[in-house]
């Protein structure tokens, strides 16, 4: 019953998300302000304010850059009617430069790769190709969040909004997913001896990271 409810849980935050950027995508493409348009634009300041407020030790740090964050939203919401745009950008670059330096600060020499440290949780001492494979993921990774955050510039820059909303919002979770799916196909072609983890269990590995870091005092 527990595991049932899990996965239920998992499936519920999946759809949500998928739901979200759906309706993110449509009021950037249609650009109508309304009610729903303004719970879009600023949920996800909402959203990180609450994340940090529960589990930021620099808080006014943190919430001075999401005022700043939330300034530049309302101006350009204001202006010239990009607010979702602008909200959904942000959070998008943010949650992959993030990601590029959790990752990428553990390849600097004397470091062990985040992928590294996540395997050895889940499966205790590694062997040395194993070790090898999971430096070459996690720097395989990095350069997905940096293409990611990439991308999305030249397409803000050089393309229609609806092309770049359509990058940004619809195809996040296919491309995370897709990315996932090459890991395991890499891992299974190269390395069929390589023991195995879900998803989920890299997802709460990395979670449980983070929650370490902080009780570190890294934040």
């Amino acid at each position: 019953m527990r595991r049932a409810l899990g996965w239920t849980w998992k499936a519920f935050i999946v759809l949500a998300c998928v739901a979200y950027q759906t309706l993110v995508h449509f009021s950037v493409s249609n650009a109508q302000p309304g009610p729903v348009h303004l719970v879009l634009m600023w949920l996800p300041l909402a959203a990180l304010a609450c994340w940090v407020l529960a589990r930021s030790r620099n808080r006014r740090l943190w919430l001075a850059v999401l005022l700043a964050m939330g300034s530049v939203i309302y101006l350009l919401e204001h202006q010239e009617q990009l607010g979702v745009a602008a909200a959904s950008g942000m959070s998008h670059a943010a949650a992959y430069l993030f990601l590029l330096w959790y990752f990428g600060r553990t390849l600097t020499p004397g470091a062990e790769p985040i992928i590294t440290r996540f395997a050895r949780r889940v499966h205790g001492a590694l062997q040395p190709d194993i070790e090898q494979l999971t430096r070459r993921l996690t720097f395989a990774w990095c350069v997905f969040f940096a293409a990611q955050v990439i991308a999305s510039v030249l397409l803000f820059a050089f393309a229609p909004l609806e092309a770049w909303s359509l990058f940004v919002n619809l195809l996040n979770l296919p491309l995370l997913a897709l990315m996932f799916a090459g890991q395991w196909i890499y891992r299974n072609v190269c390395y069929p001896d390589c023991p195995r983890a879900s998803i989920w269990q890299a997802i709460e590995s990395f979670t449980k990271d983070t929650s370490l870091s902080k009780s570190a005092g890294l934040r």
